[in-house]
């Protein structure tokens, strides 16, 4: 930004902003004509902000130009700035905008006249010249200058030995040449002396002229690039070697805890190696910074330059613009993602074969390999969290080539098979409406699975070993088609999904017997369709063995036995095997623990198993938070899978329903019905039960007659997925029938109830808690129709069993127990109604049904029940302003009349 200040002299000038004057020949500042008393230094910052108005001049920059790096006063610079803003004046302070990190920018109109000139303090070094106190080397020639510093070539006069030198002819830059030391220190101590590491050899900070003395590590890549066009004749695999040892150094550094935060070709040296080839070298760490600053107290190394912003949260100069990241630019502290960005540019330069090209639009077509295309578009990923997370993880990539296509060949022969498997489900789709549901999401299963093993898988390579995978899943494809085809041998003519997959799924062992790994991701995928199908008990069987299967190959605390397992702690949680769901998730939470922060599949995994854990029990106030983390995590655990997200969303917009959230909801599900879902890959049944949620929020939020013709679209469409008596168009017939009751439209939600609650039951069977559940809602439309004996009767054991698997503070307790409170007043049951009004929460009451107005319900349920008791006078003080509350709210009248009646009917009306 500076380098117009070379020259052996500068022009001085005379600026005019508003109402305001600087002078620089006179150094005077005057403001509606009159002079402005200030001190020396919040001038010079004035100087130098107007002499590059309208760009950002950084906090180092200024300190080492005003201050030259000697800072005395903590927080000089923002009391300057104070200063200088005060002496402008209200009117005139806004000009001097701040960048937050980074430093300040001059801002508005600005006139400027010449006035005189002045002579800059420059070295005058020469080729030929002794290097002041260095006086065996000579000067060679200058390698590069800019304002405050200049880069020379030296030589040795007797041994021929190359150096080169940093100067600060008059402290400026001082900082950055001491921080370049200070910083060097951290890495000889840390890694030891390195080939590709170009070492700080001695320094002079104590008179002018200030240098840093270095080995010479070579020609910088730039040039050695450019010579006789020596980059662009090699061949992509000697050029992938030269960016791996580029990538390697910087690793190492991270490592060591060193950003360098200046990655650029000029900032890496290339020198011939004795025994062939070439040796890349890193340089040039004065604009670095450490990731933690305690790292120099555990090295007693006196942290000379690191005392002005230059750590990591700090604001150094923001580098070269071609490499610097975007969120740099919109004021984010640096990271070592900042610099795996600028290495990704370099990767793509180099693979190029031109130093000078930048990462523009169309670049894909100058990189042929489409694995190097993904690693450079995840290296240069504009969002700091999908981009590739360290360098290491980028060298590990670039090494992992082979097995990388090894892997594509493998999952190039599963299409083939796919395809094959995908002509027999057009000879049966049409005879079987939930094959097509069906094989879609065993394909997506197993994509989402295979990873738990391609890790392990990809270093063994074995081009036969992948063939054979590929068959043996193929020809699991082939068993579930054929088992749904009745006109192939061991197909039936009325097989139901569930029936063609227990079939196929009892194969599973036998087929892949020998590879143990296939066998895990198969179960695993097995377990996925189970749970699409509600099959919970038999999702968490299959998730299980998955489970044991990775403890048996890789231990109890590897990765991918852990997800496994936080995998099969979900499927019992959907099974209501509540206990045991959370003795795995315990247990796996206590492995994972340490490896969490440094994993972001695995904490995905944890946070998502855990929220939909608390989920099921209906305790959203646990779960919010960890779902909101999952979405948080999850364009860096799983960045390509908008099937995940999609239902992620799902589960968060139930969660704002149950909380009163529902605009919250209702905009999240508006948004997951758009039909470009259906073009990224969602599954037709995900975007059907989210049909169902939307529903179901609008429900909520009492816009009925939304509501409505949203549920019975969503039925139409969860039947032509799953079939009619599957248990997700149950479900919607659920929502259906609330929606009825609660609307007032009793006489048909009753049978559809009671319907739903039929097969629920058939489903899952008669002690589970969506039987129950569903038990629950037919007893409440029971009491609301009149049959309050009925509804007793069926609430009972929903209460206790509730009570027993989900504990006392579960919404659902509350909700069911509040129902049965009614039901008993109605039976004259006055203190057993009491007894249970007394341990309503309406907290937990609006979490367990959504809806306004659950305070003043239990006060009148209170109310009513005193009144039973005999006590007319203290019911009635409760129950009449419950009654006027209910009222004021616009309470639904099936609600409210059941009050008015019991206030109307109370001995002691007033």
């Amino acid at each position: 930004m500076m380098d117009d200040l070379k020259s052996e002299e500068a022009t001085l000038y005379r600026y005019r902003f508003g109402a305001a004057e600087f002078d620089e020949a006179s150094f005077e500042l005057r403001v509606g004509g009159l002079a402005v008393e200030l001190e020396r230094r919040p001038l010079e910052v004035l100087s130098l902000l107007l002499r590059h108005a309208g760009e950002v001049v950084t906090k180092e920059e200024l300190l080492d130009t005003v201050w030259q790096g000697r800072i005395t006063v903590e927080n000089v610079l923002a009391n300057a700035i104070a200063k200088l803003r005060k002496g402008l004046g209200e009117a005139l302070a806004d000009h001097i905008r701040t960048q937050a990190r980074i430093g300040y920018r001059f801002t508005g109109q600005v006139e400027r006249v010449a006035v005189g000139r002045r002579l800059v303090n420059r070295l005058d070094l020469k080729p030929g010249q002794p290097v002041p106190e260095r006086s065996h080397f000579i000067l060679r020639e200058q390698l590069s200058g800019t304002r405050g510093s200049e880069v020379w070539l030296a030589r040795h006069e007797k041994t021929g030995e190359l150096r080169v030198y940093k100067f600060s002819p008059d402290g400026a830059r001082l900082a950055s040449l001491k921080r370049e030391a200070t910083l060097a220190r951290v890495l000889r101590e840390s890694l030891g002396e390195r080939d590709d590491i170009a070492r700080v050899i001695d320094w002079n900070f104590e008179t002018a002229p200030f240098f840093l003395e270095c080995e010479y590590g070579g020609e910088n890549l730039l040039a050695w690039a450019e010579k006789d066009g020596r980059l662009a004749a090699m061949p992509v695999g000697e050029r992938l070697g030269l960016a791996l040892q580029a990538i390697d150094v910087v690793a190492a550094a991270h490592e060591a805890g060193v950003l360098h935060k200046d990655l650029k070709p000029a900032n890496f040296l290339v020198a011939p190696r004795k025994g062939g080839g070439w040796q890349v070298r890193v340089a040039d760490f004065g604009a670095g910074g450490l990731l933690e600053q305690g790292r120099l107290e555990d090295l007693g190394i006196t942290p000379m330059g690191m005392t002005v912003d230059a750590g990591a949260s700090g604001s150094s100069s923001l580098g070269t613009p071609l490499y610097i990241a975007p969120e740099i630019l919109d004021g984010q502290a640096p990271s070592a993602r900042c610099d795996v960005y600028a290495l990704g540019v370099m990767l793509y330069q180099i693979l190029a074969g031109n130093m000078k090209k930048p990462l523009a639009t169309g670049w894909e077509h100058d990189i042929a390999d489409p694995l190097l295309r993904e690693d450079i578009a995840e290296a240069t990923h504009g969002d700091p969290l999908r981009r590739i997370a360290s360098a290491g993880a980028l060298a590990g990539r670039l090494r992992a080539l082979d097995d990388r296509r090894a892997a594509r060949a493998r999952e190039a022969a599963l299409a083939a098979e796919a395809e094959a498997a995908r002509a027999e489900l057009e000879r049966v789709k049409t005879r079987r409406p939930w094959v097509t549901a069906t094989f879609a999401a065993l394909v997506a299963g197993f994509a989402a699975s295979v990873w738990l093993y391609v890790q392990a898988e990809g270093a063994r390579g074995v081009a036969e070993a992948e063939a054979a995978r590929a068959e043996a899943t193929g020809g699991f494809l082939r068993d579930l088609l054929v088992n749904a085809d009745p006109y192939r041998p061991g197909g039936a003519s009325d097989v139901t999904v569930r029936e063609a997959l227990d079939k196929a799924a009892g194969a599973i062992p036998e087929r892949f017997a020998n590879d143990p790994a296939t066998e895990a991701a198969i179960q695993e995928t097995a377990g996925e369709i189970y749970t699409s199908l509600a099959a919970y008990d038999a999702a968490a069987e299959r998730k299980g063995r998955a489970a044991d299967l990775f403890t048996q190959l890789y231990g109890p605390g590897d990765v991918r036995t852990l997800i496994a397992r936080y995998r099969q702690a979900e499927a019992l949680a959907n099974g209501s095997k509540l206990e045991e769901a959370g003795e795995i998730l315990d247990a796996a939470d206590g492995l994972a623990g340490p490896m969490l922060a440094g994993d972001p599949k695995l904490a995905f995994a944890a946070a998502q198993t855990r929220g939909r854990y608390y989920l099921v029990q209906a305790d959203m106030e646990r779960s919010a938070p960890l779902l909101e983390e999952a979405v948080r995590l999850l364009p860096e655990a799983a960045p390509e899978d908008a099937e995940a997200a999609y239902r992620l969303k799902m589960d968060l917009s139930q969660i704002y329903s149950r909380v009163s959230r529902h605009e919250d909801a209702i905009a999240l599900l508006s948004e997951l019905q758009a039909p470009t879902y259906a073009e990224t890959g969602v599954s037709a049944a995900a975007r059907a039960r989210a049909r169902m949620y939307y529903g179901a929020s609008l429900f909520y939020a009492a816009r009925y007659d939304e509501a409505e013709p949203v549920l019975i679209d969503a039925i139409r469409q969860l039947t032509e997925v799953f079939g009619a008596e599957a248990s997700q168009v149950v479900e919607a017939q659920n929502s259906l029938a609330n929606l009825y009751a609660t609307s007032g439209n009793w006489e048909p939600a009753l049978p559809l109830v009671t319907e739903v609650r039929e097969k629920m039951c058939a489903l899952h069977g008669e002690g589970h808690l969506t039987c129950l559940m569903t038990m629950g809602n037919e007893a409440v439309f029971q009491w609301f129709l009149g049959d309050a004996e009925g509804a007793v009767a069926n609430l009972v054991p929903v209460v206790d069993t509730f009570r027993a698997q989900l504990g006392a503070e579960s919404p659902a307790v509350h909700v069911m127990a509040y129902y049965l409170a009614m039901a008993r007043l109605e039976l004259g049951q006055a203190g057993e109604a009491m007894a249970l009004a007394e341990g309503l929460d309406a907290g937990k009451l609006a979490a367990g049904s959504p809806g306004d107005g659950w305070n003043t319900r239990v006060e009148g349920l209170k109310g009513m029940a005193l009144i039973r008791q005999g006590d007319c006078a203290a019911g009635r003080a409760r129950l009449a302003p419950a009654v006027d509350a209910m009222k004021a709210s616009g309470m639904q009248p099936w609600i409210l009349e059941g009050y008015q009646a019991a206030l109307d009917a109370a001995p002691c009306g007033g």
